[in-house]
Formats: structure tokens, C-alpha cells, sequence
């Protein structure tokens, strides 16, 4: 299944959307619990953050495709 068999354009397969999803919520529930606004900045840095901290590569390939994916759809 590519990422238009589920109504998005994009060139990422719809498996990796799904890990791109699921890190940018990830962060997303954690700037809200830390009582931070829900920014395209403030989620790609810590995408990023979390991209260099964590040794899995899988994990980091992960938030470093959600920054990415953040950065270009709020791209103006």
C-alpha cells in the first residue's frame, strides 16, 4: 500500500507515515503535558532532540523522517 492508497501525497510508504504519525504524537502529548504550546517548531526541535538522544536507529530514522514531514508541511 503506498501513502496515496490512504489519501495523502506523498513519496513516504504508508508504513513509514504511520511511524511518522506515531513519533509526532508522541512529542506532541509530551509538549502538552509539559504545558507547551503545540508549535511546528517546538515539535520538529524536539523531534530532533529525541532523533540525536535515543540509540536506536530505526527510532531515530523515525524523528528524524517526523521532523522532516513537520518541517515541509508547515512550509509556507
Amino acid at each position: 500500500m503506498t501513502s496515496m492508497d490512504k489519501g495523502v501525497v506523498s513519496t513516504e510508504k504508508a508504513e513509514d507515515l504511520d511511524d511518522i504519525h506515531a513519533a509526532i504524537g508522541e512529542v506532541a502529548a509530551l509538549l502538552l503535558k509539559a504545558g507547551k504550546p503545540l508549535e511546528p517548531a517546538g515539535l520538529s526541535t524536539l523531534l530532533k532532540q529525541h532523533a540525536e538522544q535515543t540509540a536506536d536507529a530505526l527510532l531515530q530514522k523515525d524523528y528524524d523522517d517526523a521532523a522532516r514531514f513537520v518541517a515541509e508541511k508547515t512550509r509556507l
